[in-house]
């Protein structure tokens, strides 16, 4: 990780990085809108904006 302020660099396997994406993928699928920020820590908007952002990376590329 390098903390450089406004940003974070996180360099991770290709695998956690699918996880991340998929875990907050099926957060948005099964989440209550309801409790969703408390249960999760960020809007619905906030997850759907911050996986919009994600690089688009072939899976299992190496």
């Amino acid at each position: 990780m390098d903390d450089q302020g406004e940003q974070i660099v996180v360099t991770m396997a290709r695998e956690e990085f699918f996880l991340v994406q998929s875990l907050m993928s099926e957060a948005l699928e099964t989440g209550d809108p309801r409790d969703f920020d408390t249960r999760v820590g960020a809007t619905m908007d906030e997850v759907r904006e911050l996986l919009r952002s994600l690089p688009d990376l072939p899976f299992g590329a190496a």
